[in-house]
């Protein structure tokens, strides 16, 4: 059977700007802009089920048009929705430079409004995985902290990725090695930027079973508690937009692994379904 992933947090409308050269201040600057449906939990269900998983997203949306549109398109994409309608739908706007690296500015708007597990959210689920981006605000942090509360009571394996160094300082770096110290998760996904602001030299996050560790073009890392190191490169491809590779890389390596694929080809699978993002606007695959 295919394994069914459960990602709690945002989906929120991203409009996506590629800059054609530095923004000029008090006059008009040339772009190409693209508008899609974004949120980190998200776009790891759809890479979950473009991977030929099962993705399943829990999470709150605007009780608006922009919000039913991006909650059909998740279904479209063959995603479980467990979803509460509640206020106004975020934006981010995502700043794209010719290098293909992102600046995020952020209006989260109903994505932190979760007040409650949805019921049923976790039946039937091989995997919970967690951005840290879900931690952070609102009622969705404390929803997200019951929901691996259950999760860990049910034995369903838990994976974190640690989204952004911004989200981590945020939370706080003492806080957010805490936490993970409480979960115990199976899986950390961080990229290298992100890992060095958590760990600096340190080899791995102990309280993971997994620590596995991005570099964009330069091999990823998978190392275990007990020291085995695994290196893989990414798949050549052009990159127009960086925007969403992370969270395809998790769905991609999460289901593989579910899947019972040693830990190169998980991570070439991951790989694999980066480049497909990477190659397009915005995160579509």
């Amino acid at each position: 059977m295919s394994p069914r992933i459960c990602c709690v947090g945002d989906v929120i409308s991203d409009v996506v700007v590629h800059l054609d050269s530095e923004p000029e201040q008090g006059t008009d600057t040339p772009a190409t802009i693209v508008t899609t449906r974004g949120g980190s939990a998200a776009g790891v269900t759809v890479a979950v089920s473009a991977a030929g998983g099962v993705g399943r997203f829990v999470g709150s949306v605007g009780d608006d048009h922009t919000g039913a549109e991006l909650v059909a398109d998740l279904r479209e994409n063959g995603v479980e929705t467990y979803t509460v309608a509640v206020g106004t739908t975020g934006t981010i706007v995502v700043l794209v430079d010719g290098d293909g690296e992102r600046t995020f500015l952020t209006d989260r708007g109903a994505a932190i409004e979760l007040a409650s597990m949805p019921t049923g959210a976790l039946d039937d689920v091989d995997l919970l995985h967690v951005p840290a981006y879900s931690f952070l605000d609102g009622p969705l942090a404390e929803t997200t902290e019951t929901m691996i509360g259950i999760a860990v009571d049910r034995t369903i394996p838990i994976s974190v990725s640690t989204s952004s160094v911004a989200a981590l300082r945020q939370f706080g770096r003492d806080n957010f090695l805490s936490l993970l110290d409480a979960i115990g998760p199976t899986y950390v996904i961080a990229n290298g930027d992100e890992y060095r602001f958590l760990m600096g030299d340190e080899p791995c996050i102990t309280s993971a079973e997994h620590t596995v560790i991005t570099h964009g073009a330069r091999p990823a890392v998978l190392r275990k508690v007990d020291g085995t190191e695994v290196r893989v490169g990414p798949t050549a491809t052009t990159v127009s937009d960086t925007t969403g590779a992370g969270d395809a890389f998790t769905g991609g390596f999460l289901v593989a692994r579910l899947g019972g694929a040693g830990y190169e080809d998980a991570l070439t699978r991951g790989h694999n379904l980066a480049a497909r993002v990477l190659s397009k606007a915005g995160f579509q695959l």
